[in-house]
């Protein structure tokens, strides 16, 4: 079981440092081997490479490799060669970020010029995922399609994003985007105060829902 942030809100800035220079120069230097991320023709460019999860080019949902759910999945979860090619990421992950246990950690990319196309990751309203932009080109935004918002990422800032919300990036630049995904099989006292004191700060209006691991 895990407590999950409710919330209407479409994102969530969280107050925690990032060393996201230095995680970028680690994420680019492992371009080579990141793999097509939902390799359909409504995405260009979107490559994923697992840290923490079923292998390097895993990097889908516990669905798409016949496990039944997440925490059967996650049984057979490592840190990856990858992860371990990337100490910065990694003391982030095991020494600051507030989590023990987690769900899937992936570098994800937006290639120059490329997209993700307009989808829809859940049907709750929850802030959920961590996304961090290691680098966000001027040029590549988010955009919720249902209502024509867009946002700027800044690097160094995480955000918790709600996904059940139809969204989609566009990358119209010449510069590849690089964003770690965090996802969490826990909610630890310091991962709640966290989100307690940005929503406080935000004035966004939440409550917490216990479940079990759906991600």
């Amino acid at each position: 079981m895990k407590d999950y942030f409710v919330s209407d809100a479409k994102f969530l800035k969280l107050d925690i440092p990032v060393p996201h220079e230095a995680m970028l120069v680690e994420a680019q230097a492992l371009k080579h081997r990141f793999s097509a991320h939902r390799g359909d023709e409504d995405h260009g460019g979107w490559k994923g490479l697992a840290l923490y999860g079923l292998g390097e080019n895993l990097h889908e949902s516990w669905q798409d490799y016949g496990y039944k759910n997440a925490e059967d999945a996650a049984t057979n979860f490592i840190w990856t060669p990858a992860a371990h090619e990337c100490p910065t990421i990694m003391n982030f992950l095991l020494n600051e970020f507030p989590c023990k246990r987690y769900g899937r950690v992936r570098l994800m990319l937006v290639e120059a010029g490329g997209s993700i196309g307009p989808h829809s990751d859940t049907k709750h309203r929850i802030l959920e995922n961590i996304n961090i932009p290691l680098n966000n080109p001027k040029e590549c935004l988010w955009h919720w399609t249902d209502d024509g918002e867009t946002l700027y990422m800044e690097p160094g800032v995480p955000y918790a994003m709600n996904i059940s919300y139809t969204h989609a990036v566009f990358n119209n630049s010449n510069e590849d985007r690089f964003h770690l995904i965090i996802a969490r099989h826990d909610s630890t006292d310091e991962w709640k105060a966290l989100m307690e004191k940005s929503s406080k700060k935000d004035n966004i209006n939440w409550s917490y829902l216990s479940h079990e691991i759906a991600s």
